[in-house]
């Protein structure tokens, strides 16, 4: 009966840092119109993407059709409100953003400055396993 209980332990202490991927078809970049007070100039374009996290969450790279981008965790914080995880992050060559993943609205989101303007970038999930 033992060695059940030990291997249930083990399945359920992982279970909380399994490893997870979002499946993306689309993104859309808007730039912040500090006038108006929202984003806008928004440009959309289909591509499949694929965002994966390792085993405990201090890292994920993301995958599109040209090229394979890595981004170490900083920090992260769940939004109770809005039930999201908020990570700020640096990028393999030393970019830092703040990304979103919000499963419920099956987006994740991007903030980052981008030629002197504050940028979103919107990634439109298709799966998340």
């Amino acid at each position: 009966m033992k060695p059940i209980l030990l291997l249930l332990a083990l399945f359920l202490s992982s279970a909380g840092f399994a490893q997870k991927s979002y499946s993306c078809t689309s993104r859309q970049y808007c730039y912040w119109d500090s006038t108006a007070m929202k984003y806008s100039d928004c440009d959309s374009y289909d591509e499949n993407s694929l965002f994966e996290w390792n085993e405990n969450h201090t890292m994920f790279t993301h995958t599109i059709p040209t090229m394979k981008s890595t981004y170490y965790v900083k920090s992260k914080e769940l939004n109770k409100e809005f039930n999201v995880w908020i990570y700020d992050v640096v990028s393999d060559v030393g970019n830092k953003y703040r990304y979103c993943f919000d499963d419920e609205k099956k987006e994740v989101r991007a903030s980052f400055e981008r030629d002197g303007k504050q940028a979103l970038l919107t990634f439109f999930v298709k799966a998340v396993f």
